[in-house]
This record gives C-alpha cells, structure tokens and sequence, in this order.
C-alpha cells in the first residue's frame, strides 16, 4: 500500500532554501528565457520614445514570466529534500497561478471593441484565471484534491488541478478563435497568432503527457517576444504612414494658403489703390508699396517655409494688412491691440488670416477689431473680437463664408504643427477667435537655438 503524502501548511518557510540555491543551475534553466526577456526589453528601452503599443502588459508579462522562472528554479532546488516540502508547495501554487496570467495578458492584447467593451471583456476573461488562483490558493488545505507528493515526493494531480490545463485551453481557444474569424481583415497577425498558439498548445500536450515537461517558460517567452516584435513593426510602419500622410496634408495646406491669402482681387485692388495714391499722396504711396511689398513677403515666406516665427513677426504682417486694407480713407475701421504676451512662436499666417476675415467679411464703417494676446499656466492665448454683424457657426452660407479655406486651415496647422486649439463664438454683437498654444510646444528659445522642441513635435526655427 503507498503512502501518500498531503500538503499542509503552517508556518513559516524554512530558510534552508537559501543554502540550496545552485545560480549556475539557475542561469543554465532559465537561460533561454533570460535571453529572449533581455531582448524584449532591450527593443522597448529602444524604443520608448515612439510609445511602442501595449508596453505596460508586456512589462507585466515580463515580471510574471521572471516569476515564473524563480518559482520554478526553488521548486527544482526543493525537489530532493524532504524538509524543503513548504518551499516546493509554495513554488508549484506560484507557477500554477502565474503561468494562466501571461495568456490573460496575451488575450487582453488582441480584444477589438470600444474602451467600454475592453473593460466589461476584460472582467468576463478574467474568470478563467481568477477560477485558477482560487484553486491553487486553497491546494494546501484541500488534501489531495488539488495535488500532493507522494512517499518519494513525486508530484501528483488531483482531479481540481487540472484547472491549470482548462484555464490554459479556454485562453489558447480565444486566441484561435479570434484568429480565425478575424484572418480577412489581416492575415499576417491571424497565421502569427495560429503560429504562437500552435507552440503553446504543443508545449501543453508534451507537459501533460510527461514528454517534455519544464519547457513552459520558454514557449511563453518566445510567443511574447515574437508577438511584441510584429506590434511593433506594425506600430513603426503606422507612425511613417501618418507621417507621409501629414507631410502631403501640409504640401496641399501651403497650395490652400496661395490661393486663399494672396487673392487677385486684394491684389488688384491694392494695386489700383496704389495707383490712385500716387496722384493725391505720393508719401502715402510710397508707405502703401511698403506695405503691399511686405504683405506679399510675408504669405510667400510662409508657403516656402516650414519653420514656426515669432509672434511679432506675426504682428508685423498683420499691421502690413491692416495697413494697406485701411489705406483707403473711405474706410473708417478701428483697429486696436492689447499685447501682453508677445515672447513665443506659432505656425506663420495663424493670426493674419484671422484679422484678414474679420475685416473682409464682418465690419462695416466705424466697426471694431480688437487683437490681444496674454497666457495662462499652461497656453499663450490670442484672441480676436470685432463687433460686426456675427454669424450662426452651423451650415449656414453665412458661416461657410466667415470660415473659408483660410480660416479653417489655420485649425488645421494649430493641431499639426504644435497641437494647438481655436474656436469661434459668434452672436448678434459680433465674433470672437480664441487660439491656444501650449507652452511647451511654442515657448520662446535663445537667439542662438535653432529648435523649438515641444512635447509632441519637434520644429525647426531660424532667426534669419
């Protein structure tokens, strides 16, 4: 009759462990597994700075795999030892419990839905291991119902203890499921997850049978490591398609600029007026070409360049504007300013335009445009009010011409180049523009620094 030899648990663990611990024995287990994890992080430290996708389930997976490893390296040191059987139990109830979990996270990578139904998947998928745990947490109180060792201190299974296997299956089966019925929609990531869930199921298999057993870690490692290798070339190759995608949205913004800000009608009304001025006021001609030259220098610059400029050299192309537009006596607009910030860099033609629509399409003869700039904690903000007739910013044919190319354009440059913001409230008593630029994308550098270097971009800048 064999004796059987139940786990039972009182006390502490026997600190003799410490005086079995063989770290070339140790290294020589792990070592595969050590590589593979070193190599793994070694891609994410690389990395870091193009937020590699899924990074803190892939550190989690990480530290479970390397607890895995310690647990099973004590478990192997115990083995012999009949005093050591605390140790051995403890070590087994770890890995049982950890090695579910690294799959939970594989499965938590690859669940399509919203961030609603993340969480609400994420409960549901978590049964499996919680189910788990419970069981291995109580398998040194339950006898052999879970598992034991034996009078030679051999493992054996009991019939909860397959649990590990279930949980196994259930989360290798949503792998394989969602594999399959996901494979039009990418092929290469559906045959890499078949693939991954092959080696892991054929790991299980061999662990079962008693084959090939200890080589769970491993298999683990590499699926990981294999799996994080393909999100991140996914992940590079996204990045450098929305850059050449945003690089061809600011080529076609720069056309949008051209044919919105140099419009032949201003130009031939300049010109006429300028020509007018030479008969009556030949020193308000002369200050009129000055005017119009600059004006013109300035959109060109901004369609041949991609640097960001000052504010005030922003502020010198709008009193280029104003000035030609207002040349004519005829009209008798009031322009005001209220400058109190003044030390930053924005995108060129965010402003102009602005204080260009405003005077085109919203004042009439004795009408007001006010352009004033201050900051908080964390935005320089510019803002432009007038007190023309406003508009309703719906769909209205009104609301389409107050906001044409131009002005939307300028939207659009705020959030590309420096994640910046505008909005517009308009009513009866006029329209008023809000731009926010944050600080750390737009803050002033020394003369002699030739980048302006924000949290999410980086720009160069010339101070020619």
């Amino acid at each position: 009759m064999s004796v059987t030899t139940t786990v039972t648990h009182g006390g502490y663990l026997n600190m003799s462990i410490l005086s079995h611990i063989n770290y070339r024995e140790f290294l020589n287990d792990n070592y595969f597994s050590f590589l593979l994890l070193g190599g793994l992080l070694v891609i994410m430290l690389a990395y870091r700075n193009i937020h590699p996708p899924a990074t803190k389930n892939y550190i989690a997976m990480i530290i479970v795999l390397f607890i895995m490893n310690i647990a099973g390296s004590f478990e192997s040191w115990a083995r012999n030892d009949p005093s050591m059987l605390d140790v051995r139990v403890t070590s087994s109830v770890i890995h049982y419990i950890m090695q579910p979990l690294t799959l939970y996270l594989e499965v938590l990578l690859i669940i399509p839905g919203s961030e609603y139904m993340k969480k609400a998947n994420n409960l549901v998928l978590a049964i499996p291991f919680f189910a788990n745990t419970i069981i291995y947490l109580i398998a040194p109180f339950t006898g052999t119902l879970v598992f034991c060792y034996d009078e030679n201190y051999y493992f054996n299974r009991g019939p909860l203890g397959y649990s590990i296997f279930i949980t196994t299956f259930i989360y290798l089966a949503l792998l394989l499921i969602w594999s399959f019925l996901y494979m039009h929609q990418d092929r290469r990531r559906s045959i890499l997850l078949f693939f991954i869930g092959g080696i892991a199921i054929l790991t299980g298999i061999l662990e079962y049978l008693n084959i090939a057993p200890g080589h769970t870690d491993e298999s683990f490692a590499v699926g990981i490591f294999i799996y994080y290798v393909y999100l991140m070339t996914v992940h590079v190759s996204d990045m450098e398609t929305k850059l050449v995608k945003n690089e061809l949205e600011l080529t076609q913004n720069k056309v949008r600029i051209l044919r919105e800000q140099i419009q032949p009608h201003f130009l031939f009304n300049s010109l006429y007026l300028i020509k007018a001025l030479i008969r009556k006021d030949q020193g308000r001609a002369i200050q009129a070409v000055e005017d119009f030259s600059d004006y013109l220098h300035a959109n060109l610059d901004a369609i041949s360049s991609d640097n960001m400029i000052s504010f005030e050299d922003e502020l010198t192309h709008i009193d280029a504007y104003v000035s030609l537009a207002l040349a004519d006596k005829s009209k008798n607009m009031i322009i005001e300013y209220d400058i109190k910030e003044k030390d930053f860099f924005l995108p060129p033609l965010s402003v102009e335009p602005i204080v260009e629509n405003a005077i085109r399409h919203g004042l009439k003869t004795g009408d007001t445009v006010k352009l004033s700039s201050y900051s908080d904690d964390e935005n320089f903000i510019i803002t432009v009010k007038d007190n023309g007739h406003g508009f309703d910013p719906g769909t209205t044919y009104q609301a389409k011409k107050r906001t044409g190319i131009g002005v939307k354009n300028v939207e659009a440059r705020l959030a590309t180049i420096c994640n910046g913001t505008m909005s517009i409230v308009s009513s009866n008593s006029g329209t008023s523009v809000t731009i926010r630029l944050p600080k750390k994308n737009t803050a002033k550098i020394s003369p002699t620094a030739n980048i302006v270097q924000g949290g999410d971009c980086i720009y160069e800048h010339s101070d020619n």
